[in-house]
């Protein structure tokens, strides 16, 4: 599923325009980015935890562990939490 497929789906499911859809999603992702800029973490509930790591390098990479709850509704395949 590509941003599109994702805008689609997300309009469809809330019932709002896609170019709504769209600002929602990217609104979301530019304060994700601007957070993880800054070197904190972010955790979302029940889907998630994104931090910012540094390897030997001292390059820089966001690394995301699923929340136990995501990690479960995936295995089980029904897509709800």
């Amino acid at each position: 599923m590509d941003t599109r497929d994702f805008t689609r789906e997300l309009a469809s499911r809330k019932g709002i325009s896609e170019q709504s859809a769209y600002r929602y999603i990217n609104s979301v992702m530019d304060a994700l980015r601007q957070i993880l800029t800054e070197g904190e973490e972010v955790s979302i509930g029940s889907f998630g935890r994104f931090t910012v790591v540094t390897d030997l390098s001292r390059d820089k990479t966001v690394m995301f562990c699923s929340a136990k709850s995501l990690k479960q509704a995936v295995n089980a395949g029904d897509g709800m939490i």
